[in-house]
């Protein structure tokens, strides 16, 4: 089986990415040992023909994922050599997956529907993945709510869909976010334009960068200045428990395996944000964000149950972590 991944909206392909592989394990490999993640961009015909060519390990199948081969791969040989290789001799019995992210402008100048690579792909099972917009993106916010056991009214999905946009790598952390700070409640629009700030993930990335270099003064002055713009403290701290406990997984994965696609596929991350998340990562010890994630769990304990100065907890948590 071939199946093609493509589209400007990663985040929906990667977990239709995720779902094939989840599937194939359950399915056929519970070993875990039979599935390939091949790097498009430094692939060689060789490695690709090698791949798929193994023999399964205690499985008659196997599965061999190519990510961004066409997009990233300045060799245009291996691309015919592909097509005749899944022509004439690829195993029906794997399953090969091509995943290409397609930015905008690549359709804006007509380049795909005529590359003979995408032609032979298109013939193939093919999942199509643009950008959501309009009702589209707001029924998906509804059912990502639901699914995720929380309540929002249409005026706040309205709301948050004009703040976060097509976006869905941001837009699920907004929801989960929301999720968190309403407890079973219904989200309303004036919950979204209290705790969304758009953009915010870039300040968070600064604000962890300036604590992994143990820099006291600068990440006391960046969260200072997230709480004086009327960021929402539980705001500011579920995006750090969220950033921590990424890089915790990024360590813990790093410790195994220092592979920038593996972490990326595994925690299904964003390219960007599984790169950010690796640099980051490497400055702390596996200790020390054990220690950090459990503080934060702390100042989330007292932050709903006391009357303790939230900026006093933020800066206590600074000295502690600059100073390890």
């Amino acid at each position: 089986m071939i199946i093609f991944l493509h589209g400007t909206d990663t985040y929906r392909s990667r977990q239709q990415l995720k779902f094939y592989k989840e599937g194939f394990v359950k399915k056929y490999d519970p070993s875990g040992l039979n599935c390939t993640v091949l790097d498009g961009e430094k692939l060689t015909f060789s490695d690709f023909r090698k791949a798929c060519g193994a023999t399964g390990f205690l499985s008659k199948k196997r599965m061999i994922i190519v990510e961004n081969l066409f997009s990233k791969n300045k060799d245009k040989k291996i691309q015919h050599e592909i097509i005749e290789y899944i022509d004439h001799e690829f195993s029906k019995d794997n399953v090969l997956i091509f995943w290409e992210e397609e930015p905008d402008e690549w359709r804006e100048r007509k380049k795909l529907g005529v590359a003979p690579f995408y032609k032979r792909l298109m013939k193939e099972k093919q999942e199509y993945f643009p950008f959501l917009i309009g009702e589209q993106l707001n029924r998906w916010i509804r059912t990502e709510v639901a699914k995720n056991k929380g309540k929002i009214d249409n005026a706040a999905i309205l709301e948050l869909a004009s703040l976060v946009g097509s976006d869905l790598w941001a837009m699920d952390t907004e929801i989960e976010k929301l999720i968190n700070y309403k407890k079973n409640k219904i989200i309303a629009a004036s919950d979204v334009r209290q705790m969304v700030r758009t953009k915010f993930d870039e300040n968070i990335f600064h604000l962890t960068d300036a604590l992994s270099e143990k820099n006291g003064k600068l990440s006391l002055k960046l969260l200072n200045d997230q709480i004086r713009s009327g960021a929402h403290p539980l705001y500011v701290l579920t995006m750090l428990v969220r950033q921590f406990r990424i890089l915790l997984q990024v360590k813990e994965i790093l410790n195994q395996e220092e592979n920038y696609y593996t972490v990326a596929s595994r925690l299904n991350l964003h390219p960007f944000v599984a790169q950010k998340a690796i640099k980051e990562a490497r400055r702390f010890t596996l200790d020390e964000l054990k220690n950090i994630y459990q503080k934060l769990l702390e100042i989330d304990i007292k932050l709903k149950t006391s009357q303790d100065d939230p900026r006093v907890l933020f800066d206590l948590l600074v000295m502690k972590v600059c100073s390890q």
